[in-house]
């Protein structure tokens, strides 16, 4: 599999840390915690006297709804399905959200919690371009192995140690507020792996791999071989007596193996089964999502604990046993998700396993077939129902402060169940009214002083149709194969690079092979403006056999991003129209044999396109300053309402009457 497919496919690296670590810095930091809370109490005293601002609220409350759209949201409220969002509106404010350039989550949520535009924060898209070897690599998340002596002079000896460094760049809000006394508790946030230091608590989201080091890879188990599936592993069943067993592969040793542990399957009573994995089985029935089941693996001298659900199937009478993604036990995390390290564990003790991954909702199993939609949906659910517990058992125990919590269900179900090109599809319909559901809980559980903001971070459109900006750029001249090749797979195998002046990576991205940028640039530097200029213009022209032309906007990346880190993102960001977006193979440096064709996948839904199409969508129990909302204001509204001045460098506006935002005394 691909190293970095992140949103699209499996890939992340994973630097495994052991659990006997982790649980002796989770005592350490327990012991240190008891001991230091006088003090931090005094200094939290003392912070909160030097806040500048009036606070207009005592707790603030930010509920997101990851791709709620406004229009969706507005024709259910006018049709009585989503009463809770209508009367937060009614009371307060509802109105869309403008979204980044171009609106993907990882983009939009990092200038949610920074307050400042891409060129700040340095993320541009799920994947970022490796401009050293042409191959995309994960935009949020570096992991690896960083070598060192350890020992004493002629004793000592050449040891590596994994690592795993946070890419965002900028400071998360809820950090500024902790410089003045005020805590928060984050969950589940996108790019918040790995977990940053806060005065309160935080449990890491998007990005957070499963203990294979992938964004989520499930293992099918058959007695036949099912062919090649994207995003999962298939091992054969082998008959054993009255059952089944095969090997289910974990962690990667250090040698380049995998660790494995032998999975069994066998019948139990009155019809249910049992399945094993090293340890004490677990009951399922056929058809049924299984409950979490604790998986160890041997990883050298460590181990490494992962859990997993199942869902038994038969054709005929050969079972088909799907294995979901192996999370990492939130009990025994094998690499930090949560700060501090030991606020996993206690989450896990009090409502007991939960899962961790941070894109959790298995699409490929289901766009492959594995999971049938119903599935699906029981698994997206039975997620969704973790989260929503953890976050109302936090409003019910922090009664000041900030809250956040993101739910990304809204997003997966809209991807795989839009229907009609409209979002009309049944399952859509019933998840908003679910959503709708769970803002009328959080405002029953707010007090007075709360303020609550229910926000999307974009919103959704159809995909019915996919854009090969590699196959374009090469028919163009702008991108040449070697001699003989025609087309290529992944990582811009069969590229001539010594020909190649511009290349697209990524769902929104065209960069150019820039001398001095690239391994093997080869367009001056000064020559740079006047290609983009061409190449946009091009890209406008696009249009399918019947005139309709795909890109609604290309936009020079200058004009729209500034920061140190603009150099780092794409040259040119396009706009798709409504149901265009980019193939699934350029994205990750593959070049087909068609510009348009179309987009075959249980895939449907989509809002990598142009972002003015899809806006996100704010809902406040106040009512805002008039004018049109951006996600970069955000930030800077929630720190006015807990009465920190929101800091010079952020972009956006405090959304609160001016009269809200008074200098305090």
């Amino acid at each position: 599999m691909s190293p970095a497919v992140a949103y699209i496919g499996p890939g992340a690296g994973f630097g495994i840390v052991t659990s006997f670590l982790v649980f002796l810095n989770a005592i350490v930091a327990s012991l240190l915690s008891a001991l230091l809370w006088p003090l931090m109490l005094a200094v939290r005293f003392l912070r909160r006297r030097r806040r500048e601002l009036r606070a207009s609220a005592r707790r603030v409350i930010v509920l997101g709804l990851d791709g709620l759209s406004p229009r969706v949201a507005s024709e259910l409220m006018d049709a009585g399905e989503m009463p809770n969002l209508s009367s937060l509106g009614q009371k307060g404010t509802f109105r869309p959200l403008g979204t980044t350039c171009p609106g993907i989550s990882p983009v939009a949520w990092s200038s949610f919690l920074t307050g400042v535009n891409p060129g700040k924060h340095g993320i541009f898209d799920f994947l970022a371009p490796d401009r050293k070897r042409y191959l995309a690599v994960l935009s949020s998340v570096k992991t690896g192995e960083s070598s060192s002596r350890r020992g004493l002079g002629p004793f000592s000896k050449q040891a590596s140690k994994p690592f795993v460094a946070l890419l965002r760049k900028g400071t998360p809000f809820w950090s500024l507020l902790g410089r003045y006394g005020v805590r928060s508790t984050v969950l589940r946030v996108p790019i918040t792996y790995p977990p940053e230091p806060l005065d309160g608590h935080l449990l890491s989201g998007m990005c957070v791999p499963d203990v294979r080091g992938t964004q989520g890879s499930y293992t099918l188990f058959s007695m036949t071989d099912p062919g090649r599936m994207t995003g999962g592993l298939w091992r054969r069943f082998e008959q054993d007596g009255e059952g089944w067993s095969g090997t289910l592969p974990g962690p990667q040793r250090h040698d380049g193996t995998d660790a494995e542990v032998r999975l069994t399957l066998k019948k139990g009573r009155k019809g249910s089964w049992k399945v094993s994995a090293g340890g004490a089985p677990l009951t399922l029935t056929e058809g049924g999502l299984s409950d979490w089941l604790t998986i160890t693996f041997r990883k050298g001298r460590g181990r490494v604990r992962a859990i997993a659900r199942f869902l038994l199937a038969f054709r005929g009478d050969s079972p088909e046993l799907y294995c979901s993604a192996l999370h990492v036990d939130p009990f025994h995390p094998a690499v930090p998700i949560s700060h501090p390290v030991y606020f996993s564990k206690y989450l896990a003790g009090m409502q007991g396993p939960f899962a961790t991954l941070g894109l959790a909702e298995d699409t490929w199993a289901l766009s492959n077939g594995i999971l049938t939609g119903e599935g699906f949906l029981e698994q997206a659910w039975a997620y969704c129902e973790e989260r929503r517990r953890m976050f109302l058992d936090t409003l019910d125990l922090n009664r000041s402060g900030l809250v956040v919590c993101v739910f990304d269900t809204s997003d997966r179900i809209q991807h795989m169940f839009w229907g009609g090109g409209t979002g009309d599809g049944s399952a859509v319909r019933e998840m908003y009214r679910r959503m709708d559901g769970l803002i009328g809980s959080t405002m029953e559980r707010m007090r007075r002083g709360d303020m609550l903001f229910v926000m999307s971070d974009h919103g959704f459109t159809s995909f019915h149709t996919c854009i090969d900006f590699n196959r374009w750029l090469l028919e163009q001249g702008y991108l040449v194969l070697e001699d003989g090749v025609e087309t290529a797979d992944t990582s811009f195998a069969g590229v001539d690079w010594s020909r190649t002046r511009a290349w697209s990576l990524g769902l929104a991205g065209i960069m150019l092979n820039i001398r001095g940028r690239e391994a093997k640039g080869i367009v001056d530097p000064s020559d740079a403006p006047a290609l983009i200029a061409e190449i946009c213009a091009g890209l406008l022209e696009m249009a399918t056999p019947d005139g309709t032309t795909v890109i609604s906007a290309a936009f020079p990346a200058s004009e729209i991003y500034s920061g140190p880190y603009t150099g780092q993102g794409p040259d040119i960001v396009v706009g798709t129209r409504e149901g265009y977006r980019a193939g699934w193979g350029c994205v990750t440096g593959g070049v087909g044999p068609s510009v348009i064709y179309p987009n075959d996948r249980h895939w449907d839904g989509d809002h990598c396109h142009d972002h003015r199409l899809v806006p996100g969508m704010l809902a406040c129990s106040t009512e805002l300053a008039a004018g049109a909302a951006d996600i970069l204001d955000i930030a800077p509204t929630v720190l006015s309402a807990l009465g920190v001045k929101p800091p010079d460098y952020m972009e956006g506006r405090s959304l609160l009457p001016t009269s809200r935002g008074e200098p305090g005394r």
